[in-house]
């Protein structure tokens, strides 16, 4: 595992990741309260009120259209983000050592979820920032959340893959599990309480669209568990276990208790065509 220990296993043994991200979302923090005052201007020019309260944010504080237009923002640029590392894993699945029904299956999966999370950031969330009175919304340097570094190329040693695309997969876990539980009602609460016809839009979308590609992809995180972790024993399962949380602190989330992951992994394996809503193609 030397040709994946120095960068992988370096990034993910940060201790201070925790501080270092509130550091940063201070910094973002900073920038969205200035950018607040253009940000209600350009609602207003829109004839939408920035004023209005219609929800609170994670730490429970009022929160305005104005604001949740600024979060639009950033869940636009997040979902975007999504892309690049999932296009990547699933180019590193294929070149794994997993079994070759897992490994086509979890490529089918990454190269479906990259698709979905661009048109989550584009067509659902960043239209909605656009609708607003944005443009096309751009990751700030403080965000990092194109900096993946080179771990997930894949390598000659199908055995490194393998590591790779379980630990990446562990990770995107530990972020999907998190949009599912904070980060979309968080959206559906706010649009529930704000009147105006994008709010009902984006209730629609976000039910129908979504929600059930996001949860499609939490499958994805218990089908490799169940298939690539599971059988290799504790530390395995200790590993992802962590590697989950890690992805939930690149958020400031609070971290999933191993109670909680052990019940999300109780139940039985996905089969393939729910991690693609559909059975695979007949060429695989």
């Amino acid at each position: 595992m030397a040709e994946q220990s120095g960068s992988m296993e370096s990034s993910f043994a940060n201790d201070n990741i925790r501080a270092e991200r509130e550091r940063l979302n201070d910094l973002i923090r900073q920038m969205m309260l200035a950018e607040l005052p253009t940000a209600s201007a350009r609602l207003v020019d829109r004839g939408i009120d920035p004023r209005p309260i219609i929800g609170t944010d994670y730490e429970g504080n009022a929160m305005s259209v104005a604001q949740f237009y600024l979060l639009l923002r950033a869940y636009s640029v997040t979902e975007k983000a999504g892309q690049d590392p999932t296009y990547k894993g699933a180019r590193v699945a294929i070149a794994s050592d997993l079994s070759p029904r897992v490994r086509d299956a979890a490529f089918v999966a990454l190269n479906q979820q990259s698709a979905e999370e661009a048109g989550h950031g584009d067509k659902v969330f960043g239209a909605a920032y656009y609708e607003m009175g944005g443009v096309a919304p751009t990751p700030l340097p403080e965000e990092q959340l194109n900096n993946g570094g080179d771990f997930l190329e894949p390598v000659s040693d199908p055995a490194i893959n393998t590591q790779k695309v379980l630990d990446m997969m562990a990770i995107l876990g530990g972020v999907e599990t998190l949009a599912l539980e904070r980060a979309f009602p968080l959206v559906l609460d706010a649009c529930s309480r704000w009147n105006h016809p994008l709010a009902s839009q984006l209730v629609d979308q976000v039910n129908r669209n979504v929600k059930p590609e996001e949860a499609r992809h939490v499958l994805t995180w218990r089908y490799l568990f169940h298939q690539g972790v599971a059988p290799r024993g504790e530390d395995a399962i200790e590993r992802y276990f962590m590697l989950t949380n890690w992805g939930r602190d690149r958020f400031l989330a609070p971290r999933m208790e191993r109670r909680e992951f052990e019940r999300h992994m109780k139940a039985s394996c996905p089969t393939t065509e729910q991690l693609i809503g559909r059975p695979l193609p007949v060429s695989i």
